[in-house]
């Protein structure tokens, strides 16, 4: 019994940190600071079991917080672990529908909020939030169908709440005209005397309180205090108490009015209305710079409503002074927009012509390929145009090409992984030894990984057939495995030996026969570098062997096929081929015609398996 007592008071001491930990979060929640905030609570985390509502709820605070800093991803992941602790925890689950709102993820958020709303299903709250984000998804949904998720925003209605109006109603164009009209005269720098009344709009608001009926009329430019004042002096003489002024938005929900912006939004619903009227009933619309009258409903209040200040506000963000517990419903968005985007819009919808007269968002995206085609159509069948588009052709069918290409030089790599060592090293001891070690070892794999190299090649030419890039680096390969044949000969015997042998003399043809189909396929300009490029240097002019070193295509092309040849010889020496001095000869004219140094080239024949020309003197006779 002891053991267990001494255990429970461990836990509830745990507990009792852990709730002290909780509570120093929630102070520095409420004072916005939210870094310590989550130190907080990841140190009561620290004293929490796993599996239990506090956990999750620990969690969740810190999703809060993320949140608080527009960092949606990290809030995502806290809900997570929140909802691992326990599964139906509803502000995890609201918090991250938040979250995947604001990242534009809202079938997700349709999915979470359904969950949340099964572990309350009383919540009206949740229920409108629900509608409302199974609306955005079904309208990103369309909008994907068609020419991509395409750039809504200007003249539609999908930017939020403080635009045309909180519940994405979309207005036609003329629709969006007028109102654009109407809130771009409400910002116009004043002019002195008469002439600035005669040019402003006049805001009418047809006032309702309960069966009184009054009209007010103001200047658009007006302010919303002055508004209030002048409904609440018009009611004065049947009613002393505050009033809070509503409107009814597209929908039929009376939105309260405690700003500019909700005027705004105010005046697009009776814009909209008046339109729809006006279309049901054949009435002709509204004469240009005037505005329909804006139907207030006034209701009695206990106090007089605060107006709201005209800032932005993320949407994420709840009401000031609030622990993350208390937050569970997101603060109201007050995302201003100004009235010039409005105007704006108008303009651009009026600029496209046809195009901008659809009801609802614009797909830019759509719009922007139609102008496209539009211009490429009367373009595309010029002179120049055809030049052009067989350029285009020519990059994509090389760009294939050299695609296929590197996926046979991955082979190629491979093998050298298997093998090790430099293989350039040529007669070096340590790469015959490896070479030795992969070939007993992996030989196999060693030519599987060299015949799936040659099929990338011969689907590289297949594509673009002068491609000489692809020629070259099989010429290359076609070298390396024939320096391989040549040690698994020396390491064979009887049939075995004269087999890898003869593989090895086919290998090095094969690479002869492919540095010349590259030389064939250059162009001349490449050809004519590299002729440049040998007068240079055998002319003896200062600093001659330095622009050597700069080769051409055709120049590097000769060196490689100058290596085969050296090769050749020094494997045909040690056969006792009387062939072998023809093929160092014939290396050295490559060499010398690629423009290579003499330096370089006297050296190679001092390091050759006959030491013929070990003497440095007979090496720089041989070189020239």
């Amino acid at each position: 019994m002891g053991a267990k007592d001494a255990a429970k008071n461990e836990i509830a001491s745990f507990a009792k940190k852990s709730d002290r930990l909780k509570e120093e979060g929630n102070v520095h929640f409420v004072a916005k600071n939210w870094k310590e905030a989550l130190n907080s609570y990841q140190k009561a985390l620290e004293m929490t079991m796993a599996g239990t509502e506090e956990r999750a709820s620990l969690y969740s605070n810190r999703a809060a917080c993320f949140l608080m800093e527009n960092r949606y991803r990290e809030a995502i992941r806290e809900s997570d672990a929140a909802l691992e602790s326990k599964p139906d925890f509803k502000p995890a689950l609201v918090r991250r529908s938040r979250a995947y709102e604001q990242i534009n993820e809202y079938s997700k958020a349709v999915s979470d909020l359904e969950s949340a709303l099964k572990v309350d299903p009383a919540d009206e709250g949740l229920k409108k939030k629900l509608n409302a984000m199974k609306s955005r998804a079904a309208n990103q949904k369309a909008s994907r169908r068609g020419a991509g998720a395409g750039v809504a925003g200007l003249g539609g209605s999908s930017l939020r709440s403080g635009a045309l109006n909180r519940k994405n109603t979309r207005l036609t164009p003329q629709q969006q005209q007028t109102a654009a009209a109407a809130a771009a005269a409400a910002n116009q720098p004043g002019r002195p005397g008469q002439q600035q009344q005669q040019q402003m709009p006049l805001l009418t608001l047809n006032c309702k309180l309960g069966e009184v009926k009054k009209t007010v009329v103001l200047p658009i430019s007006v302010r919303y205090r002055d508004i209030a004042e002048a409904v609440k002096n018009t009611f004065s003489s049947s009613c002393k108490e505050p009033l809070a002024l509503k409107y009814a938005d597209p929908e039929g929900e009376l939105m309260t009015v405690t700003s500019r912006a909700d005027l705004r939004n105010a005046l697009a619903s009776a814009v909209s209305a008046h339109e729809k009227r006006a279309a049901a009933t054949g009435a002709p619309g509204l004469p240009q710079g005037t505005l329909p009258p804006v139907e207030i409903e006034c209701v009695i209040v206990a106090s007089a409503v605060t107006e709201t200040p005209e800032v932005v506000t993320p949407q994420n963000v709840g009401a000031a002074g609030t622990t993350p517990e208390d937050e569970e419903e997101p603060g109201e968005d007050v995302i201003e927009i100004d009235e010039w985007l409005l105007t704006f819009a108008s303009l651009f919808r009026r600029h496209l012509g046809e195009a901008g007269e659809k009801e609802g968002p614009l797909d830019l995206r759509a719009v922007g390929l139609e102008k496209c085609c539009e211009a490429l159509e009367a373009a595309v069948g010029t002179d120049e145009a055809k030049d052009l588009l067989a350029a285009a052709a020519d990059k994509f069918q090389e760009a294939a090409a050299a695609a296929i290409l590197n996926k046979g030089n991955v082979h190629v790599c491979a093998a050298r992984k298997l093998v090790g060592g430099d293989p350039d090293g040529g007669g070096s001891q340590v790469v015959e030894e490896a070479t030795k070690l992969a070939i007993k070892n992996h030989m196999k794999r060693l030519d599987q990984e060299y015949d799936d190299a040659v099929a990338r090649y011969v689907e590289s030419l297949a594509i673009k057939p002068d491609f000489y890039e692809t020629t070259i680096a099989w010429g290359q390969q076609a070298f390396e495995r024939g320096k391989h044949y040549h040690v698994a000969s020396k390491d064979a015997t009887g049939a075995a030996a004269a087999e890898r042998a003869k593989e090895c003399d086919e290998m090095f043809e094969l690479a002869e026969k492919k540095f010349q189909e590259s030389l064939d396929m250059l162009p001349a300009e490449d050809k004519d570098a590299a002729a440049a490029a040998e007068t240079s240097t055998s002319g003896g002019e200062e600093g001659g062997e330095e622009k050597a070193n700069e080769l051409s295509v055709k120049s590097q092309i000769l060196v490689l096929w100058g290596n085969v040849l050296f090769e050749r010889s020094q494997v045909r020496h040690g056969r006792e081929d009387g062939k072998w001095e023809e093929d160092t000869h014939a290396a050295v004219k490559k060499f010398n015609d690629a423009g290579c140094s003499k330096t370089d080239i006297t050296r190679a024949l001092m390091n050759h398996t006959s030491k013929k020309w070990a003497n440095e003197k007979d090496a720089i006779a041989a070189a020239k």
